[in-house]
C-alpha cells in the first residue's frame, strides 16, 4: 500500500523497469545508482543502510513493491512514518535499538556521500562529537541505546526535526 496515485505508481514503475529490466534491484545496482547521484562522494555504505530498509523480506534484493513502498514512506508518509524509517536506517543490526556505534556508522556514511563537496572538510573528530552530542540528547537517563518508541517520541517532540522531514514531501 502506498500513498502514490495510480498514475504516479505507473510512472515510477516505468522508470523502475527501464533501470532494472529484471524487476529486481541488487545491492550493487542500488549502490551504482546512488554513485551516479553523488559522483564526488562515496555513497556505498549509506546505500547499504537504505537498501536494508527497503528490502522488507530480507532476500538481498528489492522488487518493485518494496521499492515503491519505501519511496512512499520517505516521500509521502506521515511524520511518524518518516521517523520510524529513519530509526530503521540507524538500526543497522535490526535489533530494535540504536546505540552510539550505530549512530556513528550511519552518520559517517552520510558524510561519505558528500565527499569533496563539504567545505571545509569535516574531520572524523567533528563527526564523533556530533554523534556523542546526539547520543547524549537521546539517552538522557544514562542508557547506552534508544528504543524505537523512545526515538519516535523524542523526534515527534522536536519541531525542527519534523520541519526538516516535511521536505521529503516535495521530492516527487
Amino acid at each position: 500500500m502506498t500513498k502514490f496515485s495510480k498514475r504516479e505508481v505507473q510512472i515510477i514503475y516505468r522508470s523502475f523497469k527501464q533501470g532494472c529490466p529484471t524487476g529486481i534491484v541488487t545491492l550493487e545496482q542500488f549502490q551504482e545508482i546512488l554513485t551516479q547521484f553523488f559522483p564526488r562522494g562515496n555513497p556505498k555504505r549509506y546505500a547499504e543502510y537504505v537498501f536494508r530498509t527497503f528490502d522488507r523480506d530480507h532476500d538481498n534484493q528489492i522488487n518493485f513493491e518494496e521499492f515503491v513502498t519505501g519511496l512512499s514512506v520517505i516521500t509521502r508518509g506521515t511524520t511518524e512514518d518518516k521517523i520510524e524509517w529513519i530509526f530503521k536506517l540507524y538500526d543497522v543490526n535490526d535489533r530494535g535499538i540504536v546505540g552510539q556505534a550505530e549512530l556513528l556508522l550511519v552518520t559517517q556514511s552520510i558524510y561519505e556521500i558528500l565527499g569533496r563537496n563539504v567545505e571545509p572538510p569535516i574531520s572524523r573528530r567533528v563527526i564523533i562529537d556530533h554523534v556523542l552530542d546526539a547520543h547524549k540528547k537521546m539517552c538522557q537517563n544514562g542508557e547506552s541505546f534508544i528504543t524505537r518508541e523512545q526515538f519516535v517520541h523524542m523526534c515527534m517532540e522536536d519541531k525542527s526535526l519534523c520541519e526538516s522531514l516535511a521536505l521529503f514531501d516535495t521530492i516527487l
